[in-house]
């Protein structure tokens, strides 16, 4: 029978850049959230190799689909091809920051271990989910989460969950690479530290949004009429409205859903859905 997983979203409530890392990756610290919004991803055996499927046009099909990647590290991992069929149903934007390759990713790897009774832990995820990329790991935990070193670090935080998000996008993508570039080219020392006991258990999300992207500052640069999104989010009456990670798409917090699908509906000319805060439960 095949495997259906949902593949949820994440924002990034906020996230510092701390600097280059000998291996060529980025120093961060973020919290991650989970949300509602979800891709679908279907895995079903099959006889040999791999078979990629999707209703988006603009997912490549090819190597370089993380999902792809995640099937070759789990054959890689238990030392044998794992024939496989594996379709992508998108919802969450391409290039918008909001985590959907990587979430792909990770639902396919669990996919693959329900479908061959594979017995894999949490830190075994986690541990070849960072070798897919780097934000995988996230995808295997509560869904509420400290992020550190270039993401493979992940540690459940409790934060309130009482509010909703308008995630809207502008009709231009963002690639990762490309942000986290123009962001450490731009990136002047010391930055503020963050007080990170000070996120357990905080009683106004906010504050911790107000910590801020550092990414931002270069996405706005290449995209500055991007910045009336914000605005606007802020004018339809979100308490924070920012960037999540590398971009395009950003999020307003409002205190309950009926005010973000009230905000939804002054964006008529753009992507927009609204999404509450959710747990995960792949692991």
């Amino acid at each position: 029978m095949p495997q259906i997983i949902q593949a949820h979203a994440k924002i990034n409530l906020f996230l510092k850049i701390l600097g280059p890392r000998e291996d060529g990756f980025t120093e961060i610290v973020s919290v991650m959230q989970a949300v509602s919004l979800s891709d679908t991803i279907t895995v079903e055996g099959a006889g040999s190799g791999l078979s990629l499927s999707s209703n988006d046009p603009n997912l490549p099909m090819d190597n370089s689909n993380t999902v792809a990647k995640a099937w070759a590290v789990m054959c890689s991992a238990v030392g044998r091809e794992l024939g496989a069929k594996i379709d992508i149903h998108k919802r969450i934007p391409l290039e918008s920051g909001l985590g959907g390759g990587s979430s792909d990713a990770a639902a396919a790897m669990f996919g693959i271990a329900r479908e061959w009774d594979l017995r894999i832990d949490r830190a075994t995820f986690e541990k070849l989910g960072s070798a897919v990329g780097s934000d995988v790991p996230f995808f295997f935990g509560s869904g509420t989460s400290l992020v550190e070193g270039r993401g493979e670090r992940v540690a459940d935080i409790a934060i309130p969950m009482d509010y909703a998000l308008a995630l809207v996008k502008p009709p231009f993508g963002m690639s990762t690479k490309e942000a986290y570039a123009r962001a450490k080219n731009g990136l002047t020392m010391p930055l503020r530290k963050i007080n990170i006991n000070h996120l357990h258990n905080s009683a106004n999300i906010l504050i911790i949004a107000e910590n801020g992207n550092d990414l931002e500052k270069a996405f706005l640069e290449l995209h500055p009429e991007a910045k009336e999104i914000e605005n606007r989010l802020m004018r339809a009456g979100a308490g924070f409205a920012g960037l999540s990670g590398s971009g395009s798409c950003f999020f307003g917090i409002f205190d309950r859903l009926e005010s973000a699908e009230c905000a939804r509906s002054q964006f008529t000319d753009l992507w927009c859905e609204t999404a509450l805060p959710v747990g995960l439960s792949l692991v």
